[in-house]
């Protein structure tokens, strides 16, 4: 019999709720899984204010670069959305809720002595820990000290065990301001919390990730720190501000291109690879080999530059020479990432279309040039980078879908489902998604490599507040219905070539292989 997991929330009062704390709370209401018993309010929490002028630069960043999107003026007390009537802590009280656990949204823990009476602990993301009264330093250190990511970790406080024990992690890509990587990384770590509670709520059973050690907790900002930390704004905000500069005069400080070389999936030298000239007066992305009657043939995202929609254009190799063939594929909305594939005869292309909220699979009606819509799928969803692949009769597609309030973003989820081929009549959500959580591992960075036993699935690394900065090559040790496990054999960092500041996709075709590279102007 099915026994839903009573859960319990901690909080300073539910007056005043940030967004990502709504958003936990509903989408907690939301899951069959979950029984939301009892909310807990300890009141403010009593610790000493930081600095005067750490609270005025933060202030000043929370209206500036902060996303404030709210929730309904009553994101509450609806039949769907009614709350147990709030309590306050003591060991009598929190006997009678009967609570498997506990999630923390406040500096302020519970007593002690509360905790043997929740069976699976206190839960918390280690954020909640970096408040004191008027200020939240969330995202602030990993700015200052120019961190390429800003990792979170799920932590519970058992009362067998002395110090909190680290359920999972997670790092995302830092952001230029410190409010904005706060806002950021709080909105994206409800998935992490969920994901994990899910697991728990089948399970019965709380495990601990042994190999994550504790992320080294930074006190409040000094003055001082803070002072040095409005410089570092500062010249990231002048940055920004000269890429867009350069580019609203036609000036483009990047620009994306095609690099070919000799190599496989797993053994590949991007420093070796040289330049393809695709399409004139164009950038160029995104590039799938395929092979059809014995001619190889590179499809790509082609634009003319950031400001406007791609389409999908296709050329003829022989050998490193290159005969363009024109656009394939465009519509009204952005279009990348064309992964062509065959299944038999039939020749299918899944682009890259979150404008339109759903994957789209369309089919070959003459090659290379004409293609019709076939199938649409994870309607309302908006998924991004698509890939499928079949292993032992299975087929499996993978993306990255934006689950969000404020902040957009494909980059840090990527989400498993088993379909039953092209036409896409069955979808069947994997039960661990998101699979994989991380913006320097989940997105798809390329079709996925079926070599004997091995599956290998590159992805993009992104990192130092730069989309598209790293690929790595990950190799996919365990998937089916029940679990879904990879890991990381290979990182390409955009180190190997003057002027060259990210590398995002890759694909290979026999001994070949294609790259895309972001250089420097």
């Amino acid at each position: 019999m099915f026994t839903r997991l009573r859960i319990g929330i901690i909080t300073d009062s539910m007056d005043q709720l940030q967004n990502w704390e709504i958003k936990l709370i509903r989408s907690i209401l939301d899951h069959r899984e979950f029984d939301l018993k009892a909310i807990i309010e300890t009141g403010a929490v009593a610790t000493g204010k930081t600095s005067f002028v750490g609270r005025l630069i933060d202030k000043a960043e929370q209206r500036i670069f902060v996303r404030h999107l709210s929730y309904p003026a009553q994101p509450f007390g609806t039949k769907q959305y009614r709350l147990p009537v709030p309590v306050r802590p003591g060991g009598n009280g929190l006997l009678a809720l009967n609570i498997d656990v506990a999630i923390r949204l406040t500096a302020k823990a519970l007593p002690r002595e509360c905790l043997d009476q929740i069976e699976f602990g206190e839960w918390f993301l280690d954020f909640v820990d970096k408040a004191a009264i008027g200020h939240d330093w969330t995202g602030f250190w990993e700015v200052k000290e120019r961190e390429a990511l800003t990792t979170v970790q799920l932590r519970v406080c058992l009362c067998s065990e002395p110090r909190p024990l680290i359920i999972s992690a997670a790092r995302y890509n830092t952001k230029y301001s410190a409010a904005l990587n706060g806002a950021f990384i709080k909105e994206k770590s409800v998935l992490l919390l969920l994901r994990e509670l899910r697991k728990l709520a089948e399970a019965r059973k709380l495990s601990a990730n042994t190999s994550l050690k504790p992320d080294i907790s930074h006190a409040a900002p000094r003055s001082v720190d803070s002072i040095a930390y409005l410089a570092r704004l500062g010249c990231n905000i002048v940055a920004k501000l000269a890429i867009r500069t350069r580019a609203a005069l036609g000036l483009n400080a990047r620009s994306w291109g095609v690099y070919i070389g000799e190599g496989s999936i797993e053994n590949f030298a991007p420093d070796k690879a040289t330049p393809l000239k695709l399409a004139e007066s164009m950038w160029a992305a995104d590039p799938f080999l395929f092979r059809w009657h014995d001619k190889d043939y590179i499809f790509f995202e082609c634009f003319p530059d950031n400001s406007k929609n791609a389409w999908i254009s296709v050329a003829c190799l022989s050998g490193t020479e290159v005969e363009f063939l024109g656009t394939c594929l465009r519509t009204s909305y952005h279009l990348s990432y064309p992964f062509v594939f065959n299944d038999g005869t039939d020749i299918y292309m899944v682009p890259e279309t979150h404008q339109t909220d759903r994957v789209e699979i369309w089919r070959c009606t003459q090659f290379p040039m004409r293609w019709e819509l076939y199938a649409t799928a994870l309607e309302g969803k908006s998924p991004a980078d698509t890939t499928m692949f079949k292993i032992k009769g299975q087929w499996w597609l993978l993306t990255s879908l934006s689950d969000h309030h404020a902040y957009m973003d494909h980059s840090s989820e990527l989400y498993a489902f088993a379909v039953d081929g092209p036409a896409l009549r069955t979808v069947v959500p994997h039960k661990r998604n998101p699979v994989i959580i991380g913006s320097d591992i989940a997105r798809n960075g390329g079709r996925v490599h079926v070599i004997g036993d091995r599956v290998l699935r590159p992805s993009q690394c992104n990192a130092h507040g730069i989309y598209g900065y790293g690929l790595n090559i990950r190799e996919i040790t365990k998937l089916d219905t029940e679990a879904y496990t990879e890991e990381t054999i290979k990182l390409v960092r955009p180190d190997f070539m003057t002027g060259i500041v990210g590398c995002h996709h890759i694909d290979t075709l026999g001994n070949r292989f294609v790259i895309d590279l972001c250089k420097s102007k």
